[in-house]
């Protein structure tokens, strides 16, 4: 795994010492992990946005609170920076991405920085630019600009590949380094809407309005066209919402008969309303949503992987979806999907991991004859850009809210799948 390669590589160049930087909700896992590898080193877990800072060897703070104490952990001279989940600054406009860039500027040139992550790309290639440079290895590929100009056109996405792989990339597959973990597989399960007459009147409203606007924001002026983005966003969101709504009913039933196996299940969800309306139908079910603490998080996950735990945890998609360990199950399903493909990947990796002994199904519930259907075969496509940069393969580029309008825009929605009981 990445984190125990990360410590590996700490501990060989004695770089202490060492700044680890990860989401919120993985800072004890962390903490467990060095504990476990390096139980000799100290480890330091920060909380908060001010304060003294632990004196350790390694010290594990979340990015949200890195600007608050980047000037006491730069008087420490650290010889080394970690950041897992790197695609958490892809944005260079966001202030937790500054913060972190400022760390990185103030370490010695011959001090260690790792990004550490499953999906350096998650929509588009652009996306590399800013864990590039907090790495200090944009000059390699010239400026942000000569970045983005250098690699446009046909095959850009494998040419970033192996640029990448020449300087400063290492992709381990699990085919490689886990030859013996079981295969994954994704079913998809077509469920009938409960409230059909609503979901078509608002699916025509969005289909016409869509059809009033031009296809091409790229020729408007940059704030029309950034308002026309986030409406048309909107619009689907809304859609979206309304078949999550009309399927639970279907997708309720569907988890109380998967129940009845015996076997544990991991269930994803984006909406906060559909995870509620899932605990309040299983209320003995654990989960991992946004609304709970670290602490909260990591003893649910616990209970879930003792063999004797309950049997079923529901999952927010963004917040459980990545640095957890879920392989107690070989089953996962999806009540709703991501405009983002990658994080599906991510969420059905919880359970198809090390550790995992059987084979893992991802079940995707999807309302026949929506924006579901739509999106998962956009999503299918736009996986193909995330692999192109990462292995190396051929992949289209339209991005994924625009194919999804392209297809609305031009053709009645989908109507291949057929509803089951």
């Amino acid at each position: 795994g990445k984190t125990v390669q990360a410590l590996a590589a700490l501990e060989a160049d004695d770089a202490y010492p060492a700044v680890v930087v990860c989401p919120a909700g993985l800072k004890l896992n962390w903490r467990r992990e060095i504990e476990t590898w390096l139980p000799h080193r100290s480890v330091g877990v920060v909380s908060g946005r001010s304060g003294a800072l632990p004196s350790s060897d390694i010290t594990v703070l979340n990015y949200e609170i890195v600007q608050g104490h980047r000037t006491r952990l730069a008087a420490r001279r650290p010889r080394a920076l970690i950041l897992d989940e790197s695609h958490y600054v892809k944005n260079p406009r966001a202030k937790r991405t500054q913060a972190v860039r400022r760390l990185a500027d103030g370490l010695d040139d011959d001090a260690i920085r790792l990004a550490l992550t499953g999906t350096p790309v998650m929509n588009h290639p652009d996306e590399l630019i800013a864990q590039l440079r907090i790495l200090g290895r944009l000059s390699e590929f010239g400026s942000g600009a000569r970045f983005a100009r250098r690699f446009e056109g046909i095959g850009a996405e494998a040419r970033i590949h192996w640029h990448l792989r020449r300087s400063c990339f290492i992709r381990r597959l699990k085919a490689d380094v886990l030859p013996q973990l079981p295969a994954k597989r994704q079913v998809v399960v077509p469920v009938a809407l409960d409230n059909e007459r609503e979901y078509r009147l608002a699916e025509r409203d969005v289909v016409a309005w869509l059809r009033e606007q031009p296809l091409d924001l790229s020729e408007l002026e940059s704030k029309v066209a950034a308002a026309l983005r986030a409406e048309r966003l909107a619009q689907l969101n809304a859609l979206k919402r309304l078949a999550a709504r009309g399927k639970l009913g279907a997708a309720l039933a569907w988890i109380h008969d998967f129940l009845e196996s015996d076997e544990p299940l991991v269930v994803f969800a984006g909406h906060r309303e559909v995870q509620e309306l899932v605990l309040e139908r299983f209320p003995d079910a654990l989960h991992v949503l946004g609304r709970d603490s670290v602490v909260q998080r990591d003893a649910a996950v616990r209970a879930f992987q003792e063999g004797d735990g309950p049997q079923l945890i529901v999952c927010s998609t963004r917040a459980a979806g990545h640095g957890i360990t879920l392989t107690r199950a070989s089953n996962v399903a999806f009540l709703d999907l991501d405009w983002t493909p990658a994080v599906h990947d991510q969420a059905e990796d919880r359970c198809h991991r090390i550790g995992q002994h059987d084979a893992v199904t991802a079940w995707y519930l999807l309302a026949a004859s929506t924006i579901d259907e739509t999106m998962i075969e956009m999503i299918a496509r736009k996986r193909g850009i995330v692999g192109a940069v990462t292995d190396g393969r051929e992949a289209q580029t339209e991005a994924l809210i625009a194919s999804v309008v392209r297809e609305l825009r031009g053709q009645p929605p989908r109507r291949r799948l057929k509803s089951v009981a």
